[in-house]
């Protein structure tokens, strides 16, 4: 399968909405299910990174479908940048996809001047933590200052931090 990598327009706010509710089914049979099924894109908050022109899409170059989509948070600091949500439609899982997404998402944060990219994700599950580790990533210590911001949204969210790590990356010349 082939695919490409565009920036997400505001046609494509109610199939990445679809994606992620989709792939969040994924988690039926984790202790994050509680928390990530009553969890869902503000489709507003969306569209709006859509247009800053934070969210890109890959999609089926045979068909057109979307199949994945990344989202940058760029609002946290002046040098680093988040990674929102990353989700690729399960029958399209081991592909590449996210992969390539993930590295599009770095690539243009790097080319923008920023140094590091955060995440929160799940240890134990294998298309989290163990996917970001073979990106580069590497699990930092939540309770840094440096993470404050991320900690104090999980907790806004109400998840549980004993099912989280945070991770970073260093995007570095």
């Amino acid at each position: 399968m082939s695919f490409r990598i565009q920036r997400a327009t505001a046609a494509h706010v109610d199939v990445i909405c679809d994606i992620e509710r989709t792939a969040v089914q994924l988690f039926r049979d984790h202790p994050a299910w509680r928390f990530y099924s009553r969890l869902s894109i503000p489709k507003d908050l969306l569209a709006e990174e859509i247009r800053r022109g934070f969210v890109w899409v890959a999609l089926d170059e045979a068909s057109g479908d979307v199949v994945g989509f990344v989202w940058l948070d760029v609002e946290l600091h002046s040098d680093v940048v988040s990674l929102a949500e990353i989700d690729v439609l399960p029958e399209f899982h081991r592909r590449g996809i996210g992969s390539a997404l993930l590295e599009h998402a770095c690539a243009w944060a790097q080319e923008k001047g920023y140094r590091r990219m955060d995440l929160g994700t799940l240890p134990d599950v294998p298309w989290n933590a163990p996917f970001y580790t073979r990106h580069g990533f590497v699990v930092v210590d939540k309770n840094d200052p440096a993470y404050a911001y991320a900690l104090e949204r999980d907790r806004e969210n109400g998840f549980p931090q004993e099912l989280r790590v945070f991770m970073s990356r260093s995007l570095s010349a």
